[in-house]
C-alpha cells in the first residue's frame, strides 16, 4: 500500500513537471541574433550533388562559390549528352544565394546555404517541398 502511494505521488509530479516544460516552450520568443552564413560560416567552397530531373535520372551538379563573389556551375544530365556551364556573380543575404549568371539567357538560381550544404530552391526562394525535398541538397566537398 505504501508502494502505491509512491507511484501515484510520483506521477502526478511527473504531470506537474510536464505542464511546466510546455509552459516553457510556449513562452519561447525567436530572436533575430545577426548570425548567417555570410557572417558565421566558410561557405565558400566546391558543392556536389544529383539534383532530381523530370526526363533522366538526375542532374549531376557542381557549383563552385568564390571568396570574390563569382560562381561557376556545372550540370551534367545523367544518360544524355547534355552539360550546361555557367558561371556570373552571387549575393548573399541571410543564408540565402542568389546565382545572377552572365549569359543572360540563363535565369537566376536560389540556394540557402547551411552548415557544408546549399538547398536548391524554388523560383519563389522557397525551399523544395515533397518526397523528392532531400534529393535538392548540394554537399560541400572542398
Amino acid at each position: 500500500m505504501l508502494l502505491m502511494a509512491v507511484v501515484v505521488a510520483c506521477s502526478s509530479g511527473a504531470k506537474k513537471q510536464q505542464a511546466s516544460e510546455e509552459e516553457v516552450i510556449e513562452s519561447v520568443e525567436i530572436v533575430d541574433d545577426g548570425h548567417y552564413a555570410e557572417n558565421s560560416l566558410d561557405y565558400w567552397g566546391v558543392y556536389k550533388g544529383t539534383l532530381p530531373a523530370a526526363d533522366c535520372p538526375g542532374i549531376e551538379t557542381t557549383l563552385v562559390i568564390n571568396e570574390d563573389d563569382t560562381f561557376s556551375l556545372t550540370s551534367v544530365y545523367i544518360d544524355r549528352d547534355t552539360t550546361i556551364e555557367g558561371k556570373g556573380t552571387y549575393t548573399l543575404e541571410k543564408g540565402y544565394l542568389t546565382l545572377t549568371f552572365e549569359d543572360a539567357d540563363q535565369e537566376e538560381q536560389y540556394y540557402f546555404i547551411g552548415e557544408n550544404t546549399a538547398t536548391r530552391l524554388n523560383a519563389d526562394k522557397e525551399f523544395v517541398e515533397g518526397d523528392l525535398a532531400s534529393q535538392y541538397v548540394l554537399n560541400k566537398v572542398e
